[in-house]
């Protein structure tokens, strides 16, 4: 086998074991069990408490119907809460609850963790090759995004 097709190999290992990996809930330091849109849906408001709905479905790319779907089940878990802008009370915002303060900050440490990983083994690759990595990387997301 062709060492081309032994990368491209590994790399379509990651992206199912990623895929399984993201599929399963995690408890994020509570005793709820959240699913990949949850967390990445705290993390977001945790990042930019008072957000609305459009800029929710705007910052994690998926559509405005989408959002209340797992607005509903965090509010549910007592995650995040809701409230009315005060200089438009058709406005609805979220910030996170205590509870959900908690996931984000596990949700960060588990990223801190495993990117750290990750870009250790970037730091010590010679400039050059790490530039070629990039460019690759880069291709392979702009022919996911044609796929959309």
């Amino acid at each position: 086998m062709r060492q081309s097709e032994q990368i491209f190999n590994i790399l379509h290992s990651i992206i199912h074991k990623a895929s399984i990996l993201m599929a399963q809930p995690r408890p994020f330091g509570t005793d709820d069990l959240l699913y990949s849109s949850e967390i990445h849906m705290i993390d977001v408001i945790g990042r930019q408490p008072g957000i609305c709905v459009t800029e929710i479905a705007n910052k994690l790319d998926i559509t405005k119907g989408a959002v209340p779907k797992i607005i509903r089940k965090l509010l549910h878990k007592d995650m995040i809460y809701r409230y009315q802008a005060l200089e438009n009370k058709k406005m609805v915002l979220f910030n996170l609850t205590d509870k959900g303060e908690i996931a984000f900050q596990a949700h960060a440490a588990f990223h801190e963790e495993l990117d750290q990983n990750i870009i250790q083994k970037f730091d010590v690759m010679p400039e050059k090759e790490c530039q070629q990595f990039k460019d690759i990387m880069h291709d392979i997301e702009s022919y996911i995004d044609k796929m959309k």
